[in-house]
């Protein structure tokens, strides 16, 4: 009895010891970052891992003015929006000036992601990047 308790210790032992070693193998997972770590990340210019009062000020004033743009954005798209459903269909769509200006180059189907047939305001957004980089914050 004693034996086959050792043979199944022992068993238990060397398979447990190939888990530990595959495991060991296994790549490791990179940590997920969170949206704060990669905003410091971003808003540390010189990478020391501290942000100085000018990093801070300068990181500070482009978020209020990205939300500030987001704000304009949305108010243009409500105002686009005729009907109110939320989204931009084709014919909403069409009387965006970016859209106009850009023809050929701007059709619905290049902004639709989720391929619905109509814009909610994040394939808006993408648009507005696409064809007015520069001028994000001034819906035309």
């Amino acid at each position: 009895m004693n034996t086959l308790r050792g043979f199944a210790m022992a068993g238990m032992l060397a398979c447990s010891g190939m888990v530990v070693a595959q495991a060991a193998k296994a790549p490791i997972a990179k940590p997920v970052r969170t949206g704060a770590e990669v905003t410091f990340d971003a808003w540390d210019k010189d990478h020391n891992g501290q942000l100085s009062r000018e990093e801070f000020r300068a990181g500070w004033e482009r978020a209020q003015q990205a939300l500030q743009a987001e704000a304009r954005l949305r108010q243009h798209f409500s105002t686009v929006d005729a009907n109110k459903s939320g989204a931009l269909e084709p014919a909403e769509y069409a009387t965006l000036e970016l859209v106009k200006k850009a023809g050929k180059d701007a059709p619905m189907s290049r902004f639709d992601a989720n391929k619905d047939g109509k814009l909610q305001f994040g394939e808006y957004l993408r648009l507005v990047q696409a064809l007015a980089p520069e001028n994000a914050g001034a819906a035309k």
